[in-house]
């Protein structure tokens, strides 16, 4: 996997999902729409900005790298940038696909015909110790809330009103990490 230089301002992170207009990886609605699709979801459904903004770019790997690394490459984008939670999650999103396809068995019939075609690209259903392991994360409840949010964020006949709404929130994150940084040095 070809990793990039991790962003280092809210306007590079920005600039990448922005460059996903068009892009599709075969679902219904472009890149850039699923992901404000998705960051909508979790703003309506009462998520702090944080996890909001993991909703916002947890796919910027899509279609720069291969469908197995799209999470990694993404987290490792926002890293530095955002931190360790946001990051995480971000990571994780394929993994809550897979944990929720493992623990629940009607989960399967929910997922678009893509996302049931890349989990097994993803690595499939969970063994016992991936399924303990990745329980034990703090923010494993952030991930399956996101992915319920991703899963829901694939609706043709939406268009998100106001995406500058989702822009403002990221600089508002980033400058939150530098003040809080700055407060701890």
């Amino acid at each position: 996997m070809h990793f990039v230089e991790p962003f280092s301002t809210a306007d590079q992170a920005w600039q990448a999902l922005v460059e996903q207009q068009g892009m599709s990886d075969g679902e219904v609605i472009d890149l850039w729409q699923h992901q404000l699709q998705t960051a909508e979801e979790l703003r309506l459904r009462g998520a702090d900005e944080e996890l909001i903004i993991a909703g916002l770019l947890h796919d910027l790997g899509d279609g720069r790298v291969q469908e197995c690394d799209h999470a990694t490459w993404a987290a490792h984008s926002v890293r530095p940038l955002l931190g360790e939670r946001i990051a995480w999650v971000i990571g994780a999103h394929a993994e809550a696909k897979r944990y929720m396809c493992t623990v629940d068995t009607d989960y399967w019939g929910t997922l678009s015909a893509v996302s049931q075609k890349t989990l097994l690209r993803q690595g499939g259903l969970m063994a016992p110790e991936e399924v303990a392991e990745f329980q034990q994360s703090p923010w494993f409840s952030d991930a399956l809330f996101l992915r319920q949010c991703d899963d829901a964020g694939k609706k043709a006949d939406h268009r998100v009103a106001d995406p500058q709404l989702y822009h403002d929130m990221l600089d508002r994150v980033v400058q939150q990490r530098r003040n809080n940084s700055a407060a701890t040095a």
